[in-house]
């Protein structure tokens, strides 16, 4: 999984930012992030393996990753067009999420769950966007 939406990165032109929750919020990480980007953020990836009667393996990751862009503090979450929600978390769903969905689809991956979460001045780098807690299953 890391190394598949390490890929999804670097395709768009995204940041891909990996480690831990903590590390993720560590203020002095954001000197080296371009604010102008999408930033993918990646927790740790949780593997379940399992046989089958056969013998043969495959695997189950799940975890979290967040879409994020940087962000105001000051401006408003929900009202016009600037709005936060408009500028910020409704592009990273119809756009960017729709990428990862699409490429995991139409690959070796089976989606088991997707939820994603609204997310407004997230960490100390004040970024907007959406987070979202995966399961998906090698076919």
């Amino acid at each position: 999984m890391y190394d598949l939406l390490k890929n999804i990165a670097q395709i768009n032109n995204w940041e891909f930012i990996y480690g831990r929750q903590d590390y993720q919020n560590v203020e002095d990480m954001y000197n080296e992030i371009d604010d102008n980007k999408v930033n993918l953020f990646l927790d740790s990836v949780v593997i379940d393996t399992s046989f089958s009667e056969s013998g043969v393996e495959s695997n189950t990751y799940s975890g979290r990753f967040l879409l994020l862009l940087s962000s105001d503090v000051d401006e408003l979450y929900d009202g016009d067009e600037s709005s936060k929600y408009q500028s910020y978390i409704k592009p990273l769903i119809d756009n960017h999420l729709t990428k990862i969905k699409t490429i995991l689809s139409c690959g070796d991956y089976a989606i088991n769950t997707f939820r994603t979460t609204e997310v407004i001045n997230l960490f100390d780098g004040n970024y907007d966007g959406i987070i979202v807690n995966y399961n998906v299953s090698e076919i």
